[in-house]
């Protein structure tokens, strides 16, 4: 979980900073129409949002995909 929110306010911040700059490159202001301040933490919530919902959801998939790998890791070294 603090994973998942560490990433979600890295990729924001990364994100205000990415569309500041293309605003002020653009239009010459950091701040227009406040693009930045606005899409930045929406995408830091919908990465939230997915990630943990896939972490809710994938454990089930993940335990089952490392099962089947210890399966043929051991069938590998019998076969040696």
């Amino acid at each position: 979980m603090k994973r998942v929110i560490l990433l979600a306010v890295i990729q924001a911040v990364v994100l205000f900073f990415i569309i500041g700059a293309l605003a002020y490159a653009f239009k010459g202001d950091f701040f227009y129409n406040y693009l930045a301040v606005v899409f930045a933490p929406i995408a830091g919530v919908l990465r939230f949002a997915s990630a943990y919902a896939t972490e809710i959801v994938l454990p089930k998939k993940a335990a089952e995909i490392a099962e089947k790998r210890k399966k043929v890791k051991n069938y590998n070294q019998r076969i040696r």
